[in-house]
């Protein structure tokens, strides 16, 4: 798998971490990088809701679509996007553990031709980019 993966207990339960990143309008609360994200489809969140979300690399603002492709309350949420050929699958896998939630946070890249070779590069930096991603939502919820 081309990609990365990180854990990371929370002292929160999982309704309470799985509501805040099943909304992705939430992340300009705890990622810095994100300057705003909205909602852009109907109805309530679920398989096939899409968000646009704005977030700041490198130093420029980027926009992106993003499309739930896993929900499943409490356990399991899953985001796809796809930049320049590749795309890219998040997914969060939350279970009970310790009086609070254990989070695996799962990022997987897809792609094919040429650009198929880039994958452990674009990995490597978005891994860089978003490594402190659980951290970050950790110290937000258990700061709440």
């Amino acid at each position: 798998m081309n990609g990365f993966e990180f854990s990371e207990h929370i002292a929160k339960p999982p309704k309470q971490v799985f509501d805040l990143i099943s909304d992705l309008t939430n992340g300009s609360k705890f990622l810095d990088n994100i300057k705003e994200s909205q909602k852009t489809s109907s109805g309530p969140i679920g398989v096939g809701t899409t968000f646009r979300e704005t977030r700041i690399v490198g130093g420029k603002e980027s926009s992106t679509e993003l499309l739930v492709t896993a929900y499943e309350p409490h356990t399991h949420v899953g985001i796809s996007t796809e930049v320049e050929g590749i795309k890219v699958v998040y997914h969060y896998y939350l279970s009970p553990e310790a009086g609070g939630t254990q989070v695996r946070w799962v990022c997987e890249l897809e792609a094919s031709g040429l650009r198929k070779m880039m994958l452990p590069m674009v990995a490597g930096i978005m891994k860089k980019e978003d490594g402190d991603h659980l951290q970050k939502l950790k110290a937000y919820l258990e700061a709440k």
